[in-house]
């Protein structure tokens, strides 16, 4: 008989007063892997609810290792933390977590890991949703002209379903 200890440690990035998330990191402790980056739409955890973890930040944990992680940075397309379902109207750029997005992007860290698109398909008629993707893939195309960007996909999905969400 043996006992295995691992851990899954957590840190969020978040505004001072915890209106906006821009980052979740999950970090494994007994795998070796890489490091990703995963782009969603938008955060539901905060410092309040660190502890919690929705269906989608427990599928993602549970698939790591199965996508070579060890190390994942959940970032956010739109910084606002959401409680429930978002409305598109009146949605703008979130022009600080653009900034924030960028500083990720320019880390050695970054670099060195692989930066994964899974933002899903809801709000594609929302123009701020649109604007801010393709900045996200502009910024990331112009600092990495060779990188390769990857994006989760579905089995019977077309390449219209872009960046599906994880859970699909």
């Amino acid at each position: 008989m043996k006992s295995i200890k691992a851990s899954v440690d957590t840190e969020i990035i978040t505004s001072e007063d915890g209106l906006n998330t821009y980052e979740v990191i999950k970090k494994l402790s007994v795998s070796e892997g890489k490091c990703g980056y995963l782009i969603s739409l938008y955060p539901t955890r905060t410092e309040s609810n660190i502890f919690s973890n929705d269906s989608t930040l427990n599928h993602l944990v549970s698939h790591m290792t199965d996508l070579g992680l060890k190390e994942l940075h959940i970032l956010s397309l739109l910084s606002k933390v959401v409680t429930s379902k978002i409305s598109s109207r009146g949605l703008v750029v979130d022009e600080d977590n653009m900034q924030y997005l960028d500083k990720v992007m320019h880390s050695k860290k970054f670099k060195d890991g692989q930066f994964i698109i899974a933002w899903g398909s809801s709000m594609k008629s929302s123009h701020a949703v649109n604007e801010a993707k393709e900045r996200v893939i502009g910024m990331y195309h112009n600092l990495y002209p060779e990188g390769l960007l990857y994006q989760l996909g579905v089995e019977g999905k077309s390449i219209a379903d872009i960046a599906p969400h994880p859970l699909r």
